[in-house]
């Protein structure tokens, strides 16, 4: 990084800075370019036009001259004044000189720098994105050219500069060859081509040499080649390894390489040093400040993020060998005048603006918008007058954190990315290379390191007249660099600056650099020409912003009413039809709409208001659904609380709902110890009341319900739906699949999972019926189907797990009866659940994945499924459903382009009224924006080119191990790419050093623990590799069917402590040994013993009814998950099958080999 506002000519080292303040006034007007009366004492220098990398230059030419001042104390207060009195104050002290370096030979060995070292490193095949030189192929379009005369002066340049004879033996030595190894000028003559066939031709030069890896380890450093075109032009091709060269050094070549050509070798400077004597001055030099250095970045270790977390269209690990492009733009001479005014006026260099521009625009598309940037420093120490005039790499890597998470003006920005950088600056004696080598040591080789690079040339122009007169203008170039996904540069230009971004295809998202690109030279442009006490103005790109409209245009017109109004409707235009079916009979309109308006007389009786709260408790059944339909008639709000909810829970639900009545059954309210406060009624109580005519008058905006679910402090948190929330899904649902009075709904889920009500609502709205399975088999699956089959049951709703559960009971080959649509939604969808769903109905049945939260009325979006595209991860969340819509959110409220994660925020109609009694929380979570109110989900995900929504995980699934943050879901995906493996679930096993985990589903016996990390190392780095693993057949699941993480916690905390089931006594008789090589098979386990639990190993539901499946396969013996549940050990389901077997009919015993 150098900045230099003065791009025309470079200016010559200033002596005689510490012989008196005049002395020091000519010495940096003279770096600046400026008359001595320009600079005023005590003003900014930085404001005058003075960079970081010249006052860089400062503490070698003041060491020379007995005064010892670092850059760090330079920087504090850069005025004239200020450095003269500093200088004052260090003349007394004894300070040694520069000793002066004897020179070593012109060829010999020497050690690699840092930088080098991982240049060479980076040419190794085996990493990502390595096997590459760090490179740069550079053409220069000229005229007249003569081969042999170039050749001649390439042969002169060589002998100058020992660098262009270096070999390079190992990562630790470096040789200068007697004479350079390069075979000389190749000419490709196209004078005769015609202009197609030359351009043809040259194109093929450039696709041949642009991507060059130079063989170093013989010398072969450069290249040059030479292209004679018709009418006398010609082309030059340049190739040289970055290893012998930084940016600076490109442009002494081509100077001193036009002067010889010229016949001007004698204007050049005697190289009197070379880039070893260089390498041991500067040792020297920076010795006393490397322990200093190095405690800096070592404090700061920990913390420093990695960095930009990019979209990528594939991960490095599978790109193989890299090949770069290049974006590129030009500012003009006014606009760069602009730019560096503007600049000075805020105390800024040009190259943090340029870094915070660059770093803003990252910001934009990056995860994080903590993140560092890779920057290189060109740190030539002028510790000889021939230094300026050496070829060699004299680079060094500053790894700079930036930190955009907060709102903030861009100057504010910039100027604390220039404070960072400055600082950075300050303490850059110990390498970034090697703070890089410490953190990967630390991580034990974690981390993507810092391959985002921000290189910055502000010096001299890149070329000179005299390069342009004998060898050509600048044209087409490219560099690359190994392990790096994206390069910016500058370079100066006669008449502005040339700003390019080099970076890797195919690593990034089709159109996703461009955009990038595009947003980066509108926000130059933009700093030209506005006042930058404002935040950057970054929108998304155009067709992005049209997209989104599109998609969330979703308006449409929906009658405000309650969620119950349609129910009453239907009951008096159609009494006699049927509203419900369970293990009690048949429920007819009228007779479902009495029982509940006696209900809601019963609670006007007892003092209930209109918007009280009356929680229900009750079984699964009919009760339920006249308990919802009669306090909703009262006008009061239902809250469902489960019977199986812990006592102490319950009561706290209750409580926080301000519940002035319970409804519960005749068991529970006298099995029960009650609140005082609350008045504990049963439904047959209620329905001894006169009923109300008709269900009292509430408005459309009224609280329906409130449901209750988990918060993040381990306390439930209550949300309030209104009622014309709620009724705006279901509603959006019957509408898009035309659910009528001739549809059925099974309803599964239970009264306080937020899915029934759907179940109840979205049937009894519009004349349907509702199926319910008796409450001590609503866990059947068996019962599912005969439900499915018996009572033409044509709607499925439920969360993933219990669909796959009810496909794997189709064992008969007699499908799915009438069933017309499959709805799920609460829970990661399998991408095989389609196909599944379509092999046990025998026929195509139309698959919705549907997704939202609580907060915003059951979904709030939908993706139809027919067939899953290969590039699929997931079931993407989709498209937003009638009247509602959709924001991805990046940490300063701003939304995120495509790909980009950020948080979900939901608006429109069925974003809920809050959290009850939580006016904090509501007011953290329920926000407005842009005239709306939206719900901030804590979910994130992403927008694709397309429109389509997809779903990534919970925020706080996002979590820090070994000192890196970590996003579990990345695991997952990873892990779900082996053959063997269905599902994959990563956790952090809490302790003082946290542990990665990952329990698998697998289909097949996993390799052992070792071979898998090794597999899995092919796509995550080191610390992303789990340090536990825990084989399962299906994951433990909720009361609601969603994964049980906690139990999932629990049992690796379990294997982590050794902690081995009670009895390990081996299966006794043929029935127990069958079951147990069952138990084997599914749960993946070596052994069983007879006493051994299910779910002690494992198990769950969803495997049991596996489990169920191939015990009917395989002995023809039908099970029920209740029988299952009674029988969850090895001896006892030997027993109980061996039972069911002896009560068979003699003639119908299947006799399974091995069972008598």
């Amino acid at each position: 990084m150098t900045d230099n506002p003065a791009l025309a000519r470079a200016h010559p080292a200033p002596a005689g800075l510490s012989h008196s303040p005049q002395g020091l006034c000519a010495g940096i007007a003279r770096l600046l370019g400026y008359e001595p009366g320009d600079l005023e004492a005590d003003a900014s220098l930085i404001e005058q036009g003075l960079d970081s990398v010249s006052i860089m230059r400062l503490p070698a030419l003041l060491a020379s001259e007995g005064v010892t001042l670092s850059f760090a104390e330079l920087i504090q207060q850069p005025t004239l004044a200020a450095w003269w009195a500093l200088i004052e104050a260090r003349r007394g002290l004894a300070a040694p000189r520069l000793q002066a370096v004897a020179s070593a030979p012109a060829s010999g060995d020497f050690a690699l720098t840092p930088l080098q070292q991982a240049y060479w490193f980076g040419r190794e095949p085996g990493l990502p994105l390595g096997g590459i030189g760090c490179h740069l192929y550079q053409e220069l379009d000229g005229h007249g050219l003569e081969p042999q005369r170039l050749e001649q002066a390439l042969q002169r340049l060589c002998q100058r500069h020992p660098m262009l004879r270096a070999c390079f033996i190992s990562d630790s030595c470096q040789r200068i060859l007697p004479q350079s190894p390069w075979p000389g000028l190749t000419v490709h003559d196209l004078r005769q081509a015609s202009c197609v066939g030359a351009a043809e031709a040259l194109e093929q030069i450039r696709e041949s040499l642009s991507h060059r890896r130079l063989d170093v380890s013989r010398g072969q450093v450069f290249d040059v080649q030479l292209s004679l075109l018709p009418e006398g032009r010609s082309r030059l091709h340049l190739n040289i390894d970055l290893l012998v060269a930084d940016v600076l050094s490109i442009g002494i070549l081509l100077r001193d390489l036009a002067l010889i050509h010229a016949g001007q070798e004698q204007r050049l400077p005697a190289l009197e040093w070379n880039f070893a004597d260089y390498l041991r001055a500067e040792q020297a030099l920076r010795a006393p400040q490397v322990a200093a250095a190095r405690d800096y970045w070592l404090e700061r270790l920990e913390d420093l993020p990695d960095g930009p977390q990019l979209p990528l269209a594939q991960e490095p690990q599978q790109l193989g060998t890299p090949r770069f492009r290049r974006l590129a733009m030009r500012l003009n001479h006014e606009q760069l005048q602009a730019l560096e005014r503007r600049a000075r006026q805020q105390g800024l260099t040009l190259a943090s603006v340029l870094a915070c521009a660059y770093a803003q625009v990252l910001g934009r598309w990056s995860a994080s918008q903590h993140f560092l940037l890779n920057v290189p420093l060109f740190d030539r120490q002028e510790l000889h007058p021939c230094v300026p005039h050496l070829l060699a790499d004299f680079s060094n890597l500053v790894l700079l954190e930036v930190d955009l998470r907060q709102p903030a003006s861009f100057s504010q920005q910039a100027l604390a990315l220039q404070a960072q950088l400055h600082r950075d600056i300050a303490h850059s004696a110990w390498p970034g290379v090697e703070v890089l080598r410490e953190r990967a040591r630390l991580s034990q080789g974690g981390g993507q390191g810092a391959p985002v690079v921000f290189a910055c040339n502000l010096g001299p122009a890149f070329v000179d007249a005299t390069c342009r007169e004998q060898l050509g203008e600048p044209g087409w170039a490219l560099s690359q660099t190994p392990q790096v996904w994206l390069d910016h540069q500058s370079y100066p230009l006669a008449d502005g600056l040339l700003l390019n971004w080099d970076a890797v295809q195919g690593l990034f998202p089709e159109g996703l650099l461009e955009q990038m690109f595009d947003a980066y030279r509108a926000l130059l442009l933009w700093l030209c020409a506005n006042d930058w006490q404002q935040p950057a103005p970054l929108p998304l790109p155009a067709a992005q912003q049209q997209r989104r409209q599109k998609v969330n245009a979703t308006a449409h017109a929906t009658p405000a009413q309650c969620l119950h109004q349609g129910f009453f409707q239907q009951a008096r235009q159609h009494p006699e039809a049927l509203a419900l079916i369970d293990d009690q009979g048949r429920l007819g309109y009228a007779e479902l709409a009495r029982q509940a308006l006696q209900l809601a007389g019963a609670l006007v009786q007892w003092g209930v208001q209109p918007g009280d709260a009356v929680a229900i408790t009750l079984p699964k059944g009919r009760e339920q659904v006249i308990a919802v339909l009669g306090i909703l008639a009262a006008g009061a709000v239902y809250v469902p609380v489960g019977i199986e909810q812990p006592p102490a829970r319950r009561d706290m639900i209750y409580q926080r709902a301000g519940a002035r009545v319970v409804i519960t059954d005749q068991a529970h309210r006298e099995g029960g110890i009650w609140l005082a406060e609350l008045r504990v009624v049963t439904l047959a109580q209620a329905l001894v009341a006169p009923a109300l005519e008709q269900p009292r008058q509430v408005a459309a905006d009224a609280l329906a319900y409130v449901i209750f679910t988990s918060g993040t402090t381990g306390e439930p948190k209550g949300v309030e739906l209104s009622h014309q929330a709620a009724m705006n899904t279901v509603a959006a649902i019957n509408r898009r699949y035309q659910v009528s009075a001739e549809d059925r709904v099974l309803g599964l889920s239970a009264l306080d999972f937020d899915l029934s009500v759907y179940d109840l609502f979205g049937p009894l709205s519009v004349g349907g019926a509702l199926v319910l399975p008796a409450d001590n088999l609503r866990k059947e699956p068996r019962e599912w189907l005969r439900l499915i089959r018996e009572q033409q049951v044509s709607l499925w709703n439920s969360v993933p797990a219990l669909l796959e559960m009810l496909t794997l009971q189709v064992r008969d080959g007699g499908g799915l009866g009438a069933l017309r649509l499959a709805m799920v939604s609460g829970d990661w969808v399998g991408l095989d659940l389609p196909r599944r769903l379509e092999q046990a109905a025998g026929r195509h049945v139309p698959f919705v994945a549907l997704g939202g939260a609580t907060e915003a009325a059951i979904w709030s979006n939908y993706q139809e499924v027919a067939a899953v595209p290969a590039h699929w991860r997931s079931i993407p969340y989709g498209r937003p459903l009638d009247n509602q819509c959709f924001r991805v959110v990046d940490s300063q409220g701003r939304d995120c382009p495509d790909w980009v994660p950020g948080e979900l925020w939901i608006g429109g109609a069925g974003v809920a009224a809050g959290y009850r009694g939580l006016p904090t929380l509501s007011a953290q979570r329920f926000v407005e924006h842009d005239g709306g109110r939206w719900y901030r989900t804590g979910d994130q995900g992403r927008y694709w080119a397309d429109g389509s929504l997809e779903f990534l995980g919970r925020l706080d699934h996002q979590v820090k191990v070994r000192g890196f943050r970590i996003e579990l879901a990345e695991i997952d995906l990873a892990l779900e790419r082996h053959p063997a493996i269905d599902r994959a679930l990563s956790l952090v096993l809490p302790g003082s050093e946290p542990q990665l985990a990952a329990v698998l589903l697998a289909r097949e016996p996993l390799p052992e623990s070792q071979a898998l990390r090794q597999w899995l190392g092919q796509w995550l780095p080191e610390h992303m590799l789990p340090d536990t693993w825990l084989s399962l057949s299906a994951l433990p699941l909720s009361a609601n069917g969603k994964v049980d993480r906690a139990a999932l916690l629990w049992l690796l905390q379990e294997q982590r402590r050794g902690i081995q089931p009670h009895s390990a006594e081996a299966p006794q008789g043929a029935w127990e040994e069958a079951v147990a090589a069952l138990w084997q098979e599914l749960l993946h386990v070596p052994q069983v013993g007879r006493h051994q639990g299910f779910f002690a190993l494992g198990g769950n539901s969803l495997l049991a009814a596996r489990l169920i499946e191939r015990i009917a396969r395989q002995f023809q013996l039908e099970l029920s998950l209740k029988d299952f549940f009674n029988a969850a050990t090895v001896a006892l389901q030997g027993q109980l099958l061996a039972s069911r077997q002896a009560q068979r009919p003699v003639n119908q015993n299947a006799m399974v080999e091995g069972v008598l």
